[in-house]
């Protein structure tokens, strides 16, 4: 296989929070696209830049897999009449395209056999790269030509080649060629000559359309001008994949600000210059500089008015952020406060205000609950207070900068300095000091509880408030902590509070779909993870439950108590009641299980209440040989009813204490 394709699409500027998300729809598309059309090739890439998308499909075969179907048609006695075809028959064939020495009898139907030779690929890419732009999927398409197209930017030129031939396309009223375009700046129209020309020719062109290479090129001025400048700059990824984005030919220009803003905290003059330049400050000897790294989308020229233009921004928003960080700093940060009185949190959950006067008591009922009665003081305060930067003029002007202003103002105030760092923290993915957890969970809890309350309930893509990140930080940092906490608690106390109810279901629903995905995320198999997600109310149990099966689950023992189990569970599972009764008991077998549940369930109980799942399990498996006992010689389903019932209430009690650690059932049996 020596064939290779090429499908590009030229647009207006994109987004780069798009970009992502289009390459991974353009990479599955493409994938499952060529898999139906049974066309085979060796490698597949797929390229976004802030003006171009496209596919190279490299090694293609030169045509699509032969296939032979078989298709049932009608019965004998309706596709012939005296041995000769009827015309339900020849219907059926000349809808198929096909003859009748094609067909054959089987069990008293006439069965179509063909060979469907495959086509020409360059035949059938057209189609494929049609089906795949109109399955790409957008936040926000744009429509123009009087709304008859559709597409997340207008589309300027289309490239589709095969080898050195164009396949003719139309797409957006756009005819195909063998054309793409240079960087803007060079304004140049350029011919493909093949696909494996492609990146080639661009980079000549001063378009590095691979984003690994424009990651390299950045990464390595960056190094550059850290040895010419004697400065340091810190490379955050984030930072650098964004510039990658937004740039097809990315250079690196140093500008400087005024010297009289090294004033201001530090944080403040990096959120204005990333913000609103995504680009770098500079320090030497651990102090920040004036200087600052930027990147622009231009080949070649005189950079002194774009840094003079960069400069001129920066100042202005420095000198903004001066304005307001004196002003807020007349007031003590609880004084702000008061204004959020006047903020809305949302429409149905109240004001800011509302929602602090909530964090505070969630908070000081979490410290109760995790044994830190010694921090309540501390927690109470930093819950007072987690709020108030929002109605700063800094926070007003800077969003970014919430919690971090307020980590500034606490200070300033002269606050407890583990009070104001918890202000910061609260904000955080990766939640660790105690104060700063206690006060992240809070305030997360009260808005998955509320949202999910008044019907904001994510969606497939959809989750404009974040919940499902929220509760994933809570899974997280109860586990980091090693806090036996019960959620369901916390939730219900939420309810309380805001003063509303909602269906336990759709909460249940909502946790247990996050919680599985954490433990997928912690490293755990999806049966593992399934078997112990009705554990989420207490995520750290569940997670140490799942630890401990995890290093027992390839054990002998381990595997016959999960066969054990499952015909405990199976005759259980539509049954509820506990209730039974020991002088009830007919068999040697039954009175045997009991004694040995008895002894394994205090044992288990009292491991759990340490936390000790190995232990527990261990227990469990001490019952594996009374199990198998009890149900060769006892039927559970007696004709007696009261017989039966208790026989199943003992066994439900079984279960349940199984539950505790997890649904063994679901478990994929190890060899």
């Amino acid at each position: 296989m020596t064939n290779n394709a090429l499908f590009e699409i030229g647009v207006e500027e994109l987004p780069a929070s798009e970009m992502d998300q289009i390459k991974q729809q353009l990479k599955d598309l493409s994938q499952n696209s060529l898999q139906e059309a049974k066309i085979d090739y060796e490698n597949l890439l797929c390229f976004v830049t802030n003006r171009r998308i496209s596919i190279w499909i490299q090694n293609l075969s030169e045509k699509q897999q032969d296939m032979t179907i078989v298709k049932k048609g009608p019965s004998q006695h309706v596709a012939f009449c005296d041995g000769k075809p009827t015309k339900a028959l020849i219907g059926f064939l000349t809808t198929n395209q096909a003859s009748e020495d094609e067909i054959f009898v089987q069990e008293g139907y006439v069965y179509l056999k063909k060979k469907i030779e495959g086509k020409k690929s360059r035949e059938v890419l057209p189609e494929i790269f049609k089906k795949i732009v109109s399955s790409l999927k957008f936040t926000k398409p744009m429509k123009w030509a009087d709304g008859k197209y559709e597409f997340i930017r207008p589309v300027k030129w289309i490239l589709c080649i095969y080898n050195s031939e164009i396949l003719p396309l139309e797409l957006f009223g756009v005819e195909s060629s063998n054309m793409t375009y240079s960087h803007p700046y060079m304004g140049r129209k350029i011919e493909i000559k093949g696909p494996q020309d492609y990146i080639d020719v661009l980079r000549e062109n001063f378009v590095l359309v691979d984003e690994k290479e424009r990651i390299e090129k950045i990464e390595k001025q960056l190094d550059e001008l850290e040895k010419q400048k004697m400065f340091k700059c810190e490379k955050e990824k984030e930072m650098i994949e964004k510039i990658s984005k937004i740039t097809e030919w990315p250079v690196a220009i140093v500008g400087s600000f005024k010297q009289e803003y090294l004033n201001l905290p530090p944080e403040l003059i990096i959120v204005t210059i990333k913000h609103h330049l995504s680009a770098f400050t500079t320090f030497k000897d651990g102090k920040m500089t004036t200087s600052f790294i930027a990147f622009v989308d231009r080949p070649e020229g005189d950079f002194s008015k774009i840094i003079q233009g960069y400069q001129n921004v920066v100042n202005a928003r420095l000198e903004d952020a001066h304005y307001y960080f004196q002003i807020d700093k007349k007031h003590k940060l609880e004084d702000f406060n008061s204004k959020l009185q006047e903020m809305v949190f949302q429409k149905e959950l109240g004001t800011l205000f509302d929602k602090v006067k909530r964090i505070e008591k969630i908070s000081v009922y979490i410290a109760e609950k995790v044994g830190l009665e010694n921090l309540i003081q501390k927690v109470q305060r930093a819950a007072i207070l987690s709020k108030a930067d929002i109605a700063s003029h800094v926070v007003y002007e800077f969003p970014e900068l919430q919690g971090i202003m307020g980590r500034i103002y606490a200070i300033l105030s002269q606050e407890d300095s583990e009070v104001a760092y918890a202000i910061e923290e609260q904000y955080a993915e990766q939640l660790q000091t105690k104060i700063g957890t206690i006060i992240g969970i809070s305030d997360r809890i009260d808005t998955i509880v509320g949202n999910l309350a008044v019907g904001n309930v994510p969606s497939g893509s959809k989750d404009p408030f974040g919940l499902r990140s929220k509760v994933d930080t809570i899974f997280r940092a109860i586990v980091f902590q090693g806090w036996d906490i019960d959620l369901e608690d916390l939730i219900n106390m939420v309810l309380k509070l805001l003063n509303m109810q909602c269906s336990s279901q759709s909460i249940e629903d909502f946790m247990i779909a996050r919680y599985y995905a954490f433990l997928i995320n912690e490293g755990f198999t999806y049966d593992i993870s399934r078997a112990v997600n009705h554990l989420w109310r207490k995520p750290l149990r569940g997670f140490l439950s799942a630890k401990a099966i995890s290093k027992m689950a390839d054990t002998e023992d381990f595997n016959k108590l999960c066969i054990g189990f499952e015909r405990v569970h199976n005759i259980t599972k539509n049954y509820t009641d506990t209730a039974f009764d020991g002088a009830l008991f007919e068999k040697e077998a039954e009175r045997s299980l009991l004694n040995q549940f008895i002894h394994a369930k205090s044992v288990v109980l009292e491991s759990l209440k340490e936390l000790d799942y190995e232990r527990a399990v261990n227990s469990l498996i001490s019952l594996k040989p009374s199990i198998d006992d009890y149900f060769d010689e006892v039927f559970v389903m007696s004709h007696r009813e009261d017989i039966r019932r208790n026989r199943l209430g003992f066994l439900k009690n079984i279960d349940k204490l199984f539950m505790e650690i997890g649904d063994l059932t679901q478990l994929v049996k190890r060899e």
